[in-house]
């Protein structure tokens, strides 16, 4: 059972791999680049057999998922073979980490790093131990949407009626058709599936930012980044619960991540590197809604800075590629808001004049105006107690600990990332900015929805968040190696006055 589970995602992970190396054709590839492989294909897989399986749905062939999606690596298999063997374009030697200067303990940075990996995997199976269903959001909307679709057969389409509007209908389905696939291979339900599920999104998260910045910065700087992030500690708790924000949190991550790479590539062909980008954009969207804004604002984005660098045609030319990308699955998303999902839970009713008799609340706007910041500044630390209320969470709290380091480390950006730092932040403070609107407009009772979403909102663009910031700051051999060499510089100037003062 458990294998035939395995044999699911392994299929998917190949279908992924299969076509980074399609679109990205390099093929002399160190550790780093090869993991980053392996990661983003492991999830953009995922996400392109949920978006088959969904496909096969429509025109009633899901039985046959298994002998398609064979049918599918025998393809790619045939049309990598053909683009490395018979054209010969693979590129080598780009994505490779680069030298790592030698400084004393150096070898603290991986040592704490699979310390902290290891007691992150023991957490999550603990988390999952205690609950198995993961938490309440899990089992009534992704689970359950799982559990009726598998179960129905071909009356699947039965789940979309306004008797179980209260599971959210119009959340994208990248989530429950991974888990019915999964089933679909063997043969009958199993919890495995969504425990598997959710241990890959959390820990490929964790590989991905250790990946991109051991490759776009230094190795060490690579195990920083996944230490912040297995340091939060409510990222493992929000990984173990089965919800579909750590899945999108990797999507966000991966469109940045792709874009980094392709800004520093100018010497090849890099199309293939923004479709991917599209990809993974558009992927965000099939997972959650909020990916909606997140791809239109990445295009939005891309477009104006391009238009700034580049000139219009560059900038066209880009997100034309990028677009090339997500089209196919943004017209999965359209089939299926259109044909399927009933109107958006949260808009559903509401007139005009109650959206703007809400904007014109003053007070509305301090009411979450202070949660923002208060989750903003302790989200990481787990959920908030809807109890006791949103409060700042004192301890050891990782945003803060992020500020005072980049101020220690000191800032160094390389000439080719500044214009992404810029983009990329815009997109989350833009993100940031689109929730606020969001529940200015909720027609449910704002502290109780703060309450329940913020801080997994906030959590979704974290893994951003901290992949920018470790962009951005000196890398420890730069911060480390500089003070040795002014010290021994030191030395040498004094041992110099000194033999001058012997002479004398």
């Amino acid at each position: 059972m458990i294998f035939l589970i395995l044999l699911s995602f392994v299929i998917s992970t190949t279908i992924g791999i299969l076509l980074s190396f399609i679109f990205f054709p390099i093929r002399k590839l160190k550790s780093a680049g090869l993991w980053l492989r392996f990661f983003s294909g492991a999830a953009l897989g995922m996400g392109l057999t949920s978006c088959l399986y969904f496909l096969c749905l429509l025109a009633n062939h899901s039985g046959y998922i298994f002998v398609i999606e064979i049918m599918a690596v025998l393809f790619l298999f045939a049309l990598v073979f053909f683009v490395f063997i018979r054209r010969g374009t693979g590129q080598g030697g780009v994505l490779n980490a680069p030298v790592i200067l030698k400084f004393k303990f150096q070898w603290i940075f991986p040592l704490v790093f699979y310390g902290a990996l290891l007691s992150s995997v023991i957490s999550f199976i603990i988390a999952t131990l205690k609950e198995p269903h993961g938490k309440w959001d899990a089992w009534w909307i992704w689970n359950f949407h799982a559990r009726f679709i598998f179960r129905s057969a071909e009356h699947w389409r039965n789940m979309f009626t306004g008797a179980l509007d209260w599971t959210h209908l119009d959340y994208p389905l990248l989530l429950p058709l991974s888990i019915v696939r999964s089933w679909r291979y063997m043969g009958g339900e199993s919890l495995y599936a969504s425990i598997f599920l959710s241990f890959l999104f959390t820990f490929i998260t964790v590989g991905l930012i250790w990946a991109a910045l051991s490759i776009l910065r230094s190795r060490n700087q690579g195990y920083l980044g996944g230490l912040v992030l297995m340091g939060s500690p409510f990222f493992i708790v929000l990984g173990a619960s089965q919800l579909a924000d750590i899945p999108l949190a990797f999507f966000f991550l991966l469109t940045f991540v792709l874009i980094f790479i392709y800004d520093r590539l100018l010497e090849y062909d890099r199309k293939g590197l923004l479709i991917l980008t599209g990809l993974a954009a558009g992927l965000s969207a099939w997972t959650k809604n909020e990916g909606l804004l997140f791809l239109a604002l990445v295009m939005a984005t891309r477009f104006a800075i391009m238009v700034y660098a580049g000139g219009w045609r560059q900038a066209v030319k880009e997100v034309l590629w990028i677009s090339a990308g997500a089209g196919p699955v943004v017209i999965i998303v359209a089939i299926f808001k259109l044909q399927l999902a009933l109107s958006d839970h949260l808009f559903a009713g509401m007139t005009m004049q109650q959206i703007l008799s809400k904007l014109s609340n003053v007070h509305r706007y301090w009411e979450i105006l202070k949660p923002y910041v208060l989750t903003g500044l302790s989200f990481t630390q787990g959920f908030a107690n809807i109890r006791t209320g949103i409060h700042f969470n004192p301890g050891l709290v990782n945003i803060i600990l992020l500020s005072v380091y980049l101020m220690l480390m000191g800032v160094r950006v390389d000439r080719k990332d500044r214009l992404n730092l810029l983009n990329a932040g815009a997109v989350l403070l833009l993100m940031l900015a689109g929730h606020f609107v969001i529940y200015l407009i909720s027609p449910y009772e704002l502290n109780y929805h703060l309450m329940t979403s913020l801080n997994r909102l906030y959590m979704q663009l974290w893994p951003s968040a901290v992949f920018l910031l470790f962009m951005a700051a000196r890398t420890p051999e730069e911060a480390l190696i500089s003070k040795d060499v002014i010290s021994s510089g030191e030395k040498n100037f004094k041992n110099k006055q000194r033999k001058r003062g012997k002479r004398s």
